[in-house]
């Protein structure tokens, strides 16, 4: 459910290292394949995607890339550990609470800030619409983008929107017309593993359609009623992952916030 990439160059870089309960593993297999990361880059700062950025940081010496809105939380992860532990109950537990980090140790990245590794460019992009702290990166000359959450959760090419509250609806989709002007190779998915470009469309297509219902519901109980028979990718979340886990967890809270969104217009 949740991948970690590993840029390779001269300066090598971890995207999203994910949960601080799985930092462990991750070190294990840097220190497999020799590598000792220089950046540190988690798209935002919900537990799956950078809650064990710190703890790799100081291993490493590394910097960390963050959002100017994020970098404060990446630091000291307080606020960030009560606000996850009350939207994801449990699950927050799962994937265990973030170290902090001394800010100096955090590189406040600015929107098309570009980071050379030494055998391709790095580039950052404000993404939006998730989280208002949200970054996607792409690899200039590989072409090679990392959207995180902008394009939800994919699997067997199925999409599901990733809509958590306090989702906002145009953003959203400004990033992802955004993303779809890039020049791609292949997308390579947080949730998961790697998809072409044709990723983004679908994920645009099924946030407008999740809108479109959920304007027509008089509340989320209808609307999630209309979602589980009717669509087909919500029904194959629902066959492949168990109910407690993160996938599903995520599609609960992506359904309010795509609910509470449609109410707002």
């Amino acid at each position: 459910y949740i991948a970690c990439y590993v840029l390779l160059y001269e300066r090598p870089v971890v995207i999203d290292p994910g949960p601080q309960n799985g930092v462990s593993h991750l070190i294990g297999e840097l220190e497999r394949l020799k590598v000792r990361p220089t950046i540190i880059a988690p798209t935002h700062i919900h537990l799956d995607h950078g809650g064990g950025a710190a703890e790799l940081a100081k291993l490493f010496s590394a910097k960390i890339i963050a959002h100017p809105r994020g970098a404060k939380h990446i630091a000291n992860p307080e606020r960030l550990w009560e606000a996850a532990k009350a939207v994801l109950g449990g699950l927050a537990e799962v994937f265990g609470k973030p170290r902090g980090i001394e800010e100096d140790m955090i590189v406040v990245a600015e929107d098309g800030q570009v980071f050379d590794l030494g055998g391709d460019e790095l580039v950052v992009l404000y993404a939006p619409g998730h989280a208002p702290h949200m970054l996607a990166y792409y690899l200039k000359d590989a072409k090679v983008l990392f959207p995180s959450d902008a394009v939800g959760v994919s699997f067997d090419r199925h999409v599901i929107p990733s809509t958590p509250p306090p989702f906002d609806y145009e953003k959203a989709l400004n990033t992802l017309e955004r993303l779809k002007k890039l020049e791609i190779e292949f997308v390579a998915l947080t949730h998961f593993g790697l998809a072409d470009k044709g990723v983004i469309e679908k994920a645009e297509e099924k946030i407008r359609e999740w809108h479109e219902i959920a304007r027509s519901c008089n509340d989320l109980t209808e609307f999630i009623e209309k979602l589980m028979k009717g669509d087909e990718d919500v029904k194959a979340l629902h066959k492949r992952y168990h109910k407690a886990s993160p996938a599903v967890v995520n599609f609960k809270n992506s359904v309010r916030g795509i609910f509470d969104s449609a109410k707002r217009l």
